[in-house]
């Protein structure tokens, strides 16, 4: 049976995610999870990814939900410049990241993380920030 041990000892470890957290909604909830903020922006630090990004480099943020078959999952892509990365609902910090940036871009619709849920199974793409040349995130307004 040693041997079998052996074997399966190095099985890689499925990454922490809001689903296998074995927390409650309320502790995923408040959790900062994979992000650090500062007065200028974020960090987000999760597996191999890590990238700070300061908020007036953000140009877009779009939303979106992924088919997984039985269920959807809600996506935000943060576009800066020509690139861009994706989260989901299932990184760790992801509502306390939704609330800061209603708090940092405050003609984002407060109420997009609800009303993207319906139909079912819809992708509801959509464009909740985009930056005007004019307009600054709250955190960089004296």
């Amino acid at each position: 049976m040693g041997w079998l041990n052996k074997l399966f000892r190095h099985h890689p470890q499925k990454h922490l995610t809001n689903s296998n957290s074995g927390k409650t909604f309320e502790e995923k909830y408040q959790d900062l999870g994979a992000f650090q903020y500062d007065a200028a922006g974020f960090t987000i630090t999760y597996e191999d990814f890590r990238k700070h990004l300061r908020w007036d480099e953000i140009t877009q943020i779009n939303v979106y939900k992924v088919d997984k078959l039985t269920v959807d999952e809600i996506s935000m892509d943060i576009v800066y410049g020509d690139v861009y990365f994706s989260l989901n609902e299932e990184l760790p910090g992801w509502y306390q990241f939704v609330l800061k940036t209603k708090e940092i871009f405050p003609t984002i619709p407060k109420d997009w993380d609800t009303a993207i849920i319906q139909p079912p199974f819809a992708t509801n793409f959509r464009t909740i920030y985009e930056r005007n040349p004019d307009d600054a995130p709250e955190s960089s307004k004296t």
